[in-house]
């Protein structure tokens, strides 16, 4: 009799029904379409949908069922405190690039997206073709840039300011404003040729699908390649050990053919070339 109650919990083990994880996932998203948005009631984009797999993965490969909680936050900032500051079941969705001095602070996932970081202006407003000093300044002498508080952007921005100020002829002040949204990027420069700033390559394809109506275009020579996004965590949490092997066990998640039905799902095809991780 023993040996036989023995053998059920060895196979109520195995089979995962005695011993399955019941756990907890607290998933903060900064509300960026296509990454993570609301249509309606519904809870949608690219960094959604891989949660969604992950959750699936969690119980298929590790017997762990997650119940998935999301919490939207409008600003940047105060999504990436509050992961920064979370416990150690919290994820955060928020297009965030990787850089040096945020791997200080928080812990990132393999890269889920390349990144284009592109300059953005009206249309109207005349191509800059080289990093001329002089040639840099006559275009956008009168101007002002904007760019989302505290990401990468702000670094690039400020590399043009420096160009800017090396010529030699007088010039007006280049005054450089931020926001808390990247909408809130693209939004005024569509409404001001005054205005030039830097965003996302994808939420400036959003946008452009959008607005078909509206003119603008990317400086090309100003473009910012090789950057790549991933989910982020605090230091101390339980699911970076797990988040890697998903991402690169085997031939890695982005090799499947669920990572680019996700992708075709959110992007057209003119864009999903550039920034699928290869």
């Amino acid at each position: 009799m023993k040996n036989k109650i023995w053998l059920i919990s060895g196979l109520m083990c195995i089979t995962g029904i005695f011993f399955a994880q019941v756990d907890s996932l607290q998933v903060n998203y900064y509300e960026n379409f296509p990454y993570a948005y609301k249509d309606g009631t519904t809870l949608k984009g690219i960094e959604i949908d891989i949660v969604a797999e992950y959750a699936a993965w969690l119980k298929q490969k590790k017997n762990i069922n997650v119940k998935v909680n999301y919490t939207a936050y409008s600003e940047f900032g105060n999504f990436y405190n509050s992961v920064k500051n979370g416990n150690s079941k919290v994820i955060g969705l928020g297009s965030v690039t990787q850089n040096v001095e945020r791997e200080k602070e928080v812990v990132f996932s393999p890269p889920y997206l390349e990144n284009l970081a592109v300059l953005i202006t009206d249309g109207s407003v005349p191509t800059i073709k080289s990093k001329d000093a002089n040639g840099v300044s006559k275009i956008l002498n009168g101007m002002t840039g904007i760019v989302v508080n505290k990401s990468n952007h702000v670094v690039y921005m400020n590399n043009i300011k420096k160009l800017y100020n090396q010529t030699p002829h007088e010039v007006a002040d280049l005054l450089i404003n931020t926001t808390e949204k990247q909408s809130t990027v693209i939004e005024t420069i569509s409404k001001d040729k005054k205005v030039f700033g830097y965003m996302d390559i994808v939420a400036y394809w959003a946008f452009v699908k959008a607005n078909p109506t509206k003119f603008l275009k990317i400086h090309k020579v100003f473009t910012e390649a090789k950057e790549y996004l991933g989910f982020i965590l605090p230091k101390k949490n339980e699911h970076e050990i797990y988040l890697n092997e998903f991402f690169e066990s085997g031939f890695g998640f982005t090799s499947t053919k669920v990572y680019h039905q996700i992708l075709e799902k959110y992007l057209g095809y003119e864009i999903i070339e550039s920034v699928e991780i290869k």
